[in-house]
């Protein structure tokens, strides 16, 4: 449950880019509007995902609620800029300052749960400043005074608590947790968890203060900027460096503006505009060292957890389809044990969740001799997916891989399989077998996958790899036993188990962990005839169910025709 919860916190940010983009339409926002918008609708979420995601301990109850407020806080929040100082503006306005209210509390969860984790407490302090951020926010919208101050500098200072505030601790603290050696970081998380409050004081009672503040927060950066450019890019690879040298790298410029700003603001001479350091210190702060930032770590922590994960080496070059191992020419045509099925021996995935003793004899029979048995396939689309799955549909029949079956087209269909040998060489993993399903009126691939094993601290996962043009997707499970006898395969971490499952997107060998999930529950009925099972695959994207595949699976010479 709570990994689902996150996954859906998760696809607003993708949603909520689309909605920001399509905000630009509208003529009315200034600028400091947009990059506030841009927190609500694509900022805020990712650092949720990328805290959470990672974290031992997931508040549910908090999270539930977030779910559901995030998207109506972030489009109230769209609406009220659209109207002026006044009550119904500030109306609309509440529900984003009750997420913020709401992220402040899971400071509190933080503190209490990893008070000895330095980098726990700069992330928690983050998520306490986001509240200033959203109090504020409600009082421009009323149209009210707070400390004195109303106008373009009350939105400035909702923008500070949004970035500089929330944002640059979480940032600190994923530093401090990447570090051995970590004096200079835990300087940085100090620096960086006083430096905020310290400069919006400084707003609002000395420009001298608010200057100083200003030089010490933005050493923290630039010595951020350092040990991420010394310690984490030489060991990143692929995008994920080019992602903390942007950001990392940004801020030397971003920085450089607001000291001169400072100081031009403690002698009494403007140096720079407000519109400038807007355009060039807000957007730069706001996109590059923020947002990408946020995806450079979740990008790191990424890398880490599939750095002891086998993929597979073999990728598409164009359609999939039946016969795509013998094209690439990795089938083994002299193989010393032609495999039978979709592993050798059950008895290998004994863990502490999965006993394969409690399994029904003909399910381990089923897995160890998959060639001797043939599928019939039901399929169940959620009714949000029935349009988006038809234009699935098109894609997956022309390419041949994960071609699953429309509701529409028939109730039932019957699928045929066949195990082939794969040269574990040009694989890169170890016994490697195909499975090639087929649908056996048209002949047409359903897929076509790329069955092996890896143990990773004493769990043995299924490693399957399904072939894509110029890449190939690769799907983790673990196996648990569920109540009578029922074998369940998934994809979902879960508190006993957050090692390597999961659906991964493979190119050029760096993997990214996708939004999908899937669980395939596989069980005997006492009263069907011998040799004969059922299971059921569940899949998700986000965190919703999109489809369910119903399988009755049967041994080919017992068919009752």
């Amino acid at each position: 449950m709570p990994n689902r919860i996150i996954q859906k916190i998760h696809s607003y940010v993708p949603i909520g880019m689309l909605v920001w983009l399509l905000s630009w339409f509208i003529p009315y926002y200034n600028q400091t509007e947009r990059i506030i918008l841009f927190a609500a609708f694509v900022v805020v979420p990712l650092a949720l995902y990328t805290v959470f995601e990672s974290a031992n301990y997931k508040p549910v109850f908090f999270l539930n609620i977030l779910v559901y407020l995030i998207p109506i806080g972030a489009v109230a929040l769209a609406g009220s800029f659209l109207l002026s100082s006044g009550t119904f503006s500030g109306l609309l306005s509440i529900p984003w300052g009750l997420v913020t209210i709401l992220i402040s509390a899971l400071s509190v969860i933080l503190f209490v749960k990893s008070s000895k984790n330095l980098a726990d407490v700069s992330k928690a302090i983050g998520f306490m400043y986001i509240s200033i951020g959203g109090i504020w926010l409600v009082a421009h919208q009323y149209g009210f005074t707070l400390l004195g101050f109303q106008g373009q500098i009350m939105l400035l200072t909702v923008n500070h608590f949004h970035y500089a505030g929330f944002v640059t601790p979480v940032l600190f603290g994923f530093l401090h947790d990447a570090q051995h050696k970590r004096s200079l970081s835990s300087i940085i998380v100090v620096l960086g968890g006083i430096a905020p409050i310290l400069i919006a004081l400084g707003i609002t009672y000395s420009a001298i203060l608010e200057w100083l503040s200003v030089v010490v927060f933005a050493l923290s950066l630039l010595l951020y900027s350092v040990l991420v450019f010394t310690y984490v890019i030489p060991k990143a690879t692929g995008w994920t460096k080019g992602y903390h040298a942007l950001s990392s790298g940004v801020i030397w410029i971003t920085m450089a503006l607001a000291i001169t700003y400072g100081f031009g603001e403690w002698i009494g001479q403007s140096t720079i505009s407000i519109s400038t350091m807007i355009l060039f210190h807000g957007w730069g702060n706001a996109v590059f060292f923020s947002f990408i930032g946020l995806l450079a770590w979740h990008a790191t922590l990424m890398d880490k957890a599939t750095a002891g994960i086998p993929f597979s080496r073999i990728h598409g070059k164009g359609k999939i389809g039946a016969n795509v191992f013998a094209n690439l020419a990795v089938l083994d045509q002299t193989p010393n044990k032609k495999p039978t099925g979709l592993i050798d021996d059950m008895q290998a995935y004994h863990s502490k969740i999965f006993n394969p003793k409690s399994l029904d004899d003909d399910i381990i029979r089923f897995y160890e001799h998959t060639d001797e048995y043939e599928l019939q396939l039901t399929p169940y689309w959620s009714r949000t997916f029935q349009l988006p799955a038809k234009l699935y549909k098109r894609l997956s029949q022309w390419l041949e891989q994960m071609n699953f079956p429309l509701e529409a087209e028939t109730s039932e269909l019957k699928v045929k399989s066949v195990i082939l040998p794969i040269q574990d060489v040009k694989d890169g993993r170890d016994n490697v077998r195909a499975w090639v399903r087929t649908y056996t009126k048209s002949k047409t691939a359903i897929y076509a996958a790329l069955y092996s094993t890896h143990l990773s601290e004493c769990t043995r996962y299924m490693n399957i790899a399904f072939p894509l043009p110029y890449s190939q997707m690769t799907s983790i499970l673990s196996l648990q036993n569920d109540s009578e006898g029922t074998l369940v395969l998934t994809s979902w971490p879960s508190e006993v188990t957050s090692g390597d499952q999961g659906v991964y997107l493979v190119i050029n060998q760096k993997a990214i962990r996708l939004p999908i999930n899937e669980t395939i529950a596989v069980w005997k009925d006492p009263e069907s005839l011998e040799g004969n099972i059922e299971a059921k695959h569940h899949m998700w994207l986000f965190g919703m169910k999109f489809l369910t595949l119903e399988y009755r699976i049967y041994k080919k010479s017992e068919r009752d025709n």
